[in-house]
């Protein structure tokens, strides 16, 4: 039996510990070794799809909650509920582009109702828009760079690290000395 399949496997799971990391290691592993291009894009565009569609009915079970039922019934919020759902696309491409934005937005369409089969359909096109770029993007950098790719994406992935933990630090910072002034 092909070993393959072992990496195809982590490929797909991937997605559901972490979808940024698992997309750029399959995209390198593609432009690393064209053996396993077109197959590890299809996994990982099926992880990655199943990995955020499950999402939805988290915000959809909260109706079960007779407080988030009583909370989903403000002017506001059924306000925002329709804005998601009246740009549902532009929503979703957003939220797959944004970080810290895709769990929010998914758990928001289930929460506001949004017809699951769109909401589907719209995740199944961002997720091919997102490894198609990643995958493109990852690709040129591999003919550009040759053997120096690995050290330019380890520094690429460690320099998103330090700006993500910047931000968060900086936001729970921010937070605390504002809650600090109100008290």
């Amino acid at each position: 039996m092909d070993p393959s399949w072992y990496l195809y496997l982590g490929i797909f799971i991937g997605p559901f510990v972490q979808e940024d990391a698992a997309v750029l290691a399959a995209a390198t592993l593609s432009a690393s070794d064209p053996r396993h291009f077109p197959t590890v894009f299809f996994v990982i565009l099926f992880g990655l799809f199943l990995s955020d569609i499950w999402k939805y009915w988290i915000g959809y079970s909260a109706h079960a909650s007779e407080r988030a039922r009583k909370w989903a019934e403000k002017d506001k919020v059924m306000d925002m509920g329709e804005r998601v759902k009246g740009h549902a696309f532009t929503t979703l491409l957003t939220a797959r582009f944004l970080p810290l934005a895709r769990i929010p937005a998914y758990v928001a369409c289930g929460y506001f109702k949004m017809n699951y089969l769109k909401f589907c359909v719209i995740i199944l096109i961002t997720a091919l828009l997102y490894c198609t770029l990643l995958f493109g993007v990852i690709h040129l950098l591999g003919e550009a760079f040759g053997a120096r790719m690995e050290l330019i994406l380890g520094l690429l992935a460690g320099a998103a690290i330090l700006i993500s933990v910047s931000v968060f630090s900086i936001r729970a910072w921010l937070r605390k000395r504002g809650d600090a002034n109100k008290n």
